[in-house]
């Protein structure tokens, strides 16, 4: 029968012979580079896929039988460098590139519209033509009228009606 000091010296054998690193870091590399991809995907704030590269290197390290403190090393150094890199280079000129484009009625800000009945917010009255369509309008100053025929300015819109005023500018 195999008594447990017998059985714990014949583990200890077997713990200290094991090839911890060669077998199992390199798992823990592949998970923290799957682990960091799953969370980009869900946030794509640029932040955390920048651990990847430096799992993904510290996992070839592991393959080599690199020593633990080695791979922890690479991996941090990469991280950091991706890290400064993204927050001082890549991120903002990548806000540059993306501006917020105007859609739908914030689109028509500033545009000229042609009046097709006359504005006057007394009368509660007015259309003007933008893009083929037409809309409610009303002055931004209401003392102000526009005639049919002329051309305004949209100042912006509320609701379903432009607001705008008189515009020097020909179409």
């Amino acid at each position: 029968m195999l008594s447990f000091p017998h059985f714990a010296s014949h583990a200890a054998i077997f713990l200290a012979e094991f090839e911890w690193n060669s077998l199992i870091l390199p798992l823990v590399w592949f998970f923290v580079i799957v682990l960091t991809l799953i969370v980009e995907s869900q946030t794509a704030d640029l932040v955390s896929i920048w651990f990847a590269p430096g799992a993904f290197v510290a996992l070839i390290l592991s393959c080599c039988d690199v020593n633990l403190p080695i791979q922890v090393g690479v991996f941090l150094g990469l991280t950091i460098i991706g890290l400064i890199l993204a927050f001082t280079v890549i991120r903002p000129r990548m806000k540059a590139k993306h501006k917020a484009e105007k859609t739908n009625a914030e689109a028509l800000e500033g545009k000229l519209a042609l009046v097709e009945e006359n504005i006057d917010n007394a009368l509660a009255q007015g259309v003007v033509k933008i893009n083929g369509q037409l809309w409610t309008a009303r002055m931004e100053d209401p003392s102000l009228k526009a005639q049919k025929g002329e051309w305004i300015e949209i100042v912006h819109v509320e609701g379903a009606k432009i607001i705008c005023r008189p515009t020097t500018k020909n179409n």
